[in-house]
C-alpha cells in the first residue's frame, strides 16, 4: 500500500518533537502529504518546514526548550521539582519518582483524547498516523478506533519491554552506577503497579470505545505495522520481512551551519569540550559546577563549552577566555567542531555525537540514560561516569584512558549513522510508485 496521507501525532516535548519533526519532512520528500498535530507552541517550527499543523494538546506537561522555564500548571511544576531531588538521591530514586509520575505525565484525559483523535480522522482522513512510544494516550486511541499506525521510538529500544521485563527498569547497568538488589526489587515492584494501573486504564477504554482485543501491558503496544527507533542497532534486532517492521535510523535530526559569531568563539588550535546536559538536567547546577572545575583543572587550556540553561547567570562567574558559558549553546552546529561531548546520555545527543564520531563521556540521570550509557560503555564508544559520585580522578581518567574507548568501534558506527537516518525509515514506509 502506499500512504498518502501521513500525520504525525507529537508531544509537546522539545527533545521528543525535533526527531520526530526531522522525521516527518523526510516522510513529505518522499511524496506523502504530511500533517503534524502538537500544540500551538510549535507551530512556527512546522511550518517552516511546509508541513501542514493541526493544532492538538495531547499533554499537559510541556518542555519548548528550557524545561523549568515553560510554563506549567501548578501540579506539573511540582512534580518536575519532586524528579529533581530524586536526581540526587540516585537512579533507583528518580527511576521509582518517574515510574509514580508516570500516569500524570503519559496517560492525559484518555477518553477527551479518543474524541480529539477521531476528530482529526474525520477531518484528514489520513492514510497513516505515526506516534511517539511515550505518547501513551495517543497510541491508546489509535488502537481503540482501529485506525492504522507506526510507533516511533526516540528513546532507547528497551523503553518498549519485552515479555517478562519491567517498563522503566534497565536491563542492564553501566559498572559506575552501583544498584543494591533490595532498592531494584523496590523498583521493580513500582514498575509492576504502574504498569498495571496503565494497562487497566487502557482495557476499560478499550471496552468502552470499540470491540478491539484487550492488551496484557499498556507500555508494549506498539503498531502492528513497524516500529521506527531513532537509535542504533547494536544487538541486531532489525527485522525488516516480518510484522511488525522493526527499523533503526541511528539519527533523525537537521545539521545546522555555525554562525560566523560563534566561529570566532571556537577559533582556537586546542581541544574542544562541550558540557550539555538537556533542557530538565541543566538544572543539575552543582553537577555543571563539578564538571567545569574539575574540566579546568585537568585540562586548563582546551577550550570548554558549557550548556548551563537557567543557571548560565550562576556559573558565569567561571567565564574566561577559554570557557564559554551560556544558556543555550547550538548544539547540533557545535558537534562538528567538538572533540569530546560530556552529557546525561540523552538519545538525541548520543546520535549527533555518533553521527560525527565524537568521543563521549556519560553521567546518566533518568530514564533510558542507563541503558544509553551500558550501550555505550559495552561497545566502546565512551565512558560512563557516576553524575552524583565521580571523583576528579575519574572525571581524568574518562578523559585520559584511552585504553576504554574503541576508534574502531566509533568509526564503524557513525558509518552505519551516515548511511541511515530518517530517509532509511521513509523509503521502507512511503511505497514509492
Amino acid at each position: 500500500m502506499k500512504y498518502k496521507k501521513i500525520c504525525f501525532i507529537s508531544p509537546p516535548f522539545y527533545s521528543h518533537f525535533n526527531p520526530l519533526l526531522v522525521l516527518a519532512k523526510s516522510f513529505q520528500e518522499h511524496g506523502a502529504e504530511v500533517t503534524v498535530g502538537c500544540s500551538i507552541e510549535f507551530k512556527e517550527k512546522i511550518l517552516e518546514e511546509h508541513l501542514n499543523f493541526y493544532e492538538i494538546d495531547i499533554s499537559s506537561n510541556k518542555n519548548i526548550g528550557e524545561g523549568e522555564h515553560t510554563i506549567q500548571p501548578d501540579t506539573e511544576r511540582i512534580r518536575l521539582e519532586e524528579f529533581f531531588e530524586s536526581t540526587k538521591k540516585g537512579a533507583i530514586e528518580t527511576l521509582i519518582t518517574q515510574s509514580r509520575h508516570r500516569k500524570a505525565d503519559m496517560l492525559y484525559n484518555p477518553q477527551e483524547l479518543v474524541d480529539k483523535i477521531k476528530a482529526i480522522d474525520d477531518s484528514l482522513a489520513a492514510d497513516l498516523y505515526v506516534v511517539d512510544i511515550l505518547s501513551y494516550s495517543v497510541t491508546l486511541s489509535l488502537y481503540a478506533l482501529g485506525l492504522p499506525f507506526i510507533t516511533f521510538c526516540p528513546p532507547h529500544p528497551n523503553t518498549i519491554p519485552k515479555e517478562g521485563d519491567y517498563f522503566n527498569v534497565p536491563k542492564s547497568w553501566p559498572t559506575a552506577i552501583a544498584i543494591e538488589e533490595k532498592e531494584l526489587r523496590g523498583l521493580e515492584q513500582v514498575s509492576t503497579q504502574t504498569q498495571k494501573e496503565f494497562t487497566e486504564v487502557f482495557n476499560n477504554l478499550i471496552t468502552e470505545n470499540k470491540s478491539v482485543k484487550k492488551i496484557s501491558n499498556a507500555f508494549s503496544l506498539v503498531s502492528d505495522i513497524a516500529v521506527i527507533y531513532n537509535y542504533f542497532d547494536f544487538n541486531n534486532s532489525e527485522k525488516n520481512e516480518e510484522q511488525p517492521k522493526r527499523i533503526f535510523i541511528g539519527n533523525s535530526f537537521k545539521a545546522a551551519t555555525l554562525n560566523g559569531e560563534w566561529l570566532e568563539k571556537i577559533d582556537t588550535k586546542e581541544k574542544i569540550i562541550m558540557i550539555t546536559l538537556g533542557t530538565f538536567l541543566s538544572n543539575r547546577k552543582d553537577v555543571l559546577e563539578k564538571l567545569i572545575l574539575g574540566v579546568r583543572e585537568i585540562h586548563p587550556n582546551v577550550l570548554l563549552i558549557v550548556s548551563a540553561g537557567s543557571h548560565a547567570e550562576e556559573l558565569k562567574k567561571y567565564h574566561s577566555h577559554n570557557t564559554i558559558i551560556e544558556s543555550f549553546i547550538p548544539q547540533i552546529a557545535l558537534m562538528p567542531y567538538v572533540d569530546t561531548v560530556v552529557f546525561h546520555g540523552g538519545c538525541n545527543t548520543l546520535t549527533e555525537a555518533m553521527y560525527y564520531g565524537k568521543e563521549m563521556v556519560i553521567l546518566p540521570f533518568s530514564s533510558d540514560q542507563f541503558n544509553i550509557a551500558y550501550d555505550v560503555e559495552k561497545n566502546k564508544l565512551g565512558s560512563v561516569l557516576d553524575p552524583n559520585n565521580f571523583s576528579k580522578e575519574e572525571l581524568a581518567n574518562a578523559f585520559n584512558d584511552r585504553e576504554e574507548i574503541s576508534t574502531e568501534s566509533l568509526q564503524y558506527w557513525k558509518s552505519i549513522s551516515r548511511k541511515r537516518g530518517a530517509d532509511y525509515a521513509a523509503k521502507q514506509i512511503v511505497k514509492v510508485d
